[in-house]
Formats: C-alpha cells, structure tokens, sequence
C-alpha cells in the first residue's frame, strides 16, 4: 500500500511515524484516509491513531511544519492544522460503547487496533495502515474493507450500528451517493427498519442537523437526495422536504440550505429555526425566505447569499425585483401621505419593483402619482 500514500503526504507521515517510534509508540492512518489513498482521492484530511498518548506527537508536527493544535478533551483528540493545508486528527486507540441509543460514546482506551477500527461506522472506513519505519505503509484490514471497496458497496459492522449512532444512516447514503456505491443487502434492511422505528429522533435536534448538513456540502448532492427519498429518510429533517432541480443551480452549503428553507414555503421559517446555525446565517437565510413569501422587492441591499438563493428559488425573477424599493418610506411623506397610506403605497411600489412593472425611481414616482 505504500505506493498508494500521496507523495507529497510520505516524507511527513514517515518522520511522524519514526516520532512515534521514538516514543514507544505505534502509530497508523487510518478510516477514510486510507480508504481515499486507495481510491487515488485527495484529500486534506488525515486521521492518526497511536497505542498511547499522542500529545507530544501533536506538539512534535507543530513544532516541524507550523501551524496550530487543538485538544477535544472529551474523546482525547488532537486536531493539527499545518501551515502547508493538511489537517491530522490524532486519536488514542480506543473502544467505544453506548449508554443508549443515540446517544454519544464512551471511550475506553484499548493497545488493540481491530477494536479502534470496530468502532467505526463501515467496514469501508475500517482500515489502517502502519507509519513506523520497520513496516511503513503495511496495512492491516481486518473486516474486509479492500474487498467492500472493490465491490462498491456500504456495509456496517455490526446489527446495532444505526441505533446505537442514527446519523449513520445519512452517512450511508452520503457515502454511496458520493462514490456511486450501493448499501450491501443486510446493511439496506437494516437501514429500512431503522426508517421504520424512527432512529433518528433518538438523536437531538443538534446532531441530527450537523449530519444532515454535511449531505448539502457534498458535490453528487443528487444522487444522495435520491437515495434519501427513496429510504423516506428526509422526513426526519422535515416534513415535506424534497429534491428540487433548484439545488442543482448553487454549489454552496449555505445556498441549498436557503433553497430548502424556501421550498417549503410557509413552514420554511420554522424549518430554519430548528437548524441551529449561526446568528448570522439564519438571519441572511430568514430574509431571502421572507422574500418568496412577500414577492415584493427588499427593501434595501440584499446580500451575495440571499441573492444566490432568490435567483435559484425564481430563476425568471426581473433583475430589479431584486434591487433596493425605489422609494423610501420617509419619503412618501413628500407626496402627502400619512399612516397606513404610506406602508400601502410602497407595498404598491415594491409589488411593481417585483413584477418588473416598473424599471426606475422616475417609474416609481409616476406610479404612486396615478
């Protein structure tokens, strides 16, 4: 295998592994690193696991090829971000059980890799490779993640695996819509009873919608749609949600959230609060739905994201509809307007902006002057 490692990944990888080495330690690749240098993918992305503490490893990397890193006290993890753009999660060799299901793990530290690789989600993502000096690249697969490759298929590890972690079963079609695989026969059984028992409302609302959102970073977002419709799975983000050909016109997480939110019309703003994204993002998102629902020009500036998303939503939509209302509200006053009258007569001017009836402040002004 040594020959699959990206070149540009062996020199850095071997000097960690000797490190290691140094230490007592022994050191692998593993999951889906492995799985995408035998795939000839790029990736950034690198996990690490070690039979013992993995600090000084982390220190070590940082110390040789600048950057940052960062302890997740939780799971004992260290993540690595190196100036040259690789990112290496560093973990303890661990066993993970389930104090119910969906819940998170809990972690205890193991010397064995094959319980390190049992813990995770698909036999695919279950495999590791050596980066000591004595026997660098050698790889150890013990649940038949070359061959689950080879055939191109999505198998889990154990009959429990989507109870014990529902968001599994969005990383199954994630994964097999990414790589055009297909979910091996038991795996897909189960996952058709885990629909059916509605596993994922084990998790919180948090979870779910951090796995959920990781589907719209993908660039096969199609074929995974796809899948997710054909299991019923989309339910459980909301109900009524479906594909729409829209998604295929932005490429940006944040956009096919937006185009999301807007399908669904009325529900769309309670959809967007059980989301819980960013202030900000849920305010820009928020504005492009109250948008759709007004169909009446913004009133001011819109930003690049909302106007992403307004021209995906209504590809026909006039280019002014989307520009600043022609006329302000204080302005109406000008025009002998007072109360209600003002907030009627630019509604009037921001539905003529919308329709493309009228195309400039003067076009405005006549119009309020009928």
């Amino acid at each position: 295998m040594i020959s699959r490692i990206p070149k540009q990944y062996r020199e850095q990888l071997y000097a960690i592994g000797e490190y290691a080495q140094k230490l007592g330690l022994k050191a692998w690749v593993v999951g889906g690193a492995v799985r995408d240098f035998y795939l000839k993918k790029n990736t950034l992305d690198i996990d690490l696991a070690f039979d013992g503490n993995q600090e000084s490893v982390a220190g070590f990397c940082v110390k040789r090829w600048g950057g940052d890193k960062r302890k997740f006290s939780q799971f004992g993890t260290f993540r690595v971000n190196l100036d040259n753009g690789l990112k290496l999660d560093m973990v303890r060799v661990r066993k993970e059980t389930y104090p119910y299901p969906g819940a998170l793990p809990e972690v205890v530290f193991s010397k064995e890799m094959k319980d390190d690789l049992f813990r995770r989600d698909f036999t695919t993502n279950a495999w590791c490779l050596s980066i000591l000096p004595q026997n660098f690249g050698q790889s150890y697969d013990p649940f038949g993640a070359q061959k689950d490759i080879d055939a191109g298929l999505v198998r889990i590890l154990h009959d429990k695996s989507f109870l014990d972690d529902p968001t599994r079963m969005y990383r199954a079609v994630r994964f097999a819509g990414r790589f055009g695989w297909k979910l091996a026969p038991k795996t897909e059984r189960l996952l058709l009873t885990a629909v059916k028992e509605e596993y994922p409302l084990l998790l919180t609302r948090e979870r779910f919608c951090q796995e959920f959102l990781k589907v719209l970073r993908e660039k096969r977002i199609k074929e995974i749609f796809s899948l997710m419709e054909k299991y019923d799975m989309l339910k459980f983000a909301w109900p009524g949600l479906h594909w729409t050909e829209a998604m295929q016109r932005v490429s940006s997480p944040e956009a096919r959230l937006g185009l999301m939110v807007c399908s669904l019309g009325q529900s769309g703003e309670n959809f967007l609060k059980t989301l819980h994204l960013s202030k900000e993002l849920t305010q820009q998102i928020g504005g492009a739905w109250k948008i759709t629902q007004e169909k009446m020009c913004p009133l001011g500036n819109i930003t690049t994201l909302q106007g992403e998303i307004l021209q995906a939503v209504l590809p026909g939509l006039p280019q002014v509809a989307l520009a600043p209302c022609f006329i302000r509200g204080g302005e109406l006053k000008g025009f002998g307007l007072a109360g209600r009258k003002i907030s009627g007569a630019l509604d009037r001017v921001r539905k003529a902006q919308w329709n493309g009836e009228i195309k400039n402040r003067e076009e405005a002004v006549a119009l309020l002057m009928k």
